[in-house]
């Protein structure tokens, strides 16, 4: 029983470190990617 319970706890664990993983390393990125989009970063100068 504590066994399984610990494989199980170990596996969810995993998974919420790859959601936070996820959220604080592409989260930023689309962040800067949509403020500079906004900004007109990515139009071709003179426009």
């Amino acid at each position: 029983m504590t066994m399984a319970k610990l494989k199980r706890d170990k596996e969810t664990s995993t998974a919420v470190q790859k959601i936070v993983l996820l959220l604080f390393g592409i989260g930023p990125i689309l962040v800067m990617l949509w403020f500079l989009s906004s900004n007109g970063f990515f139009n071709p100068p003179g426009t």
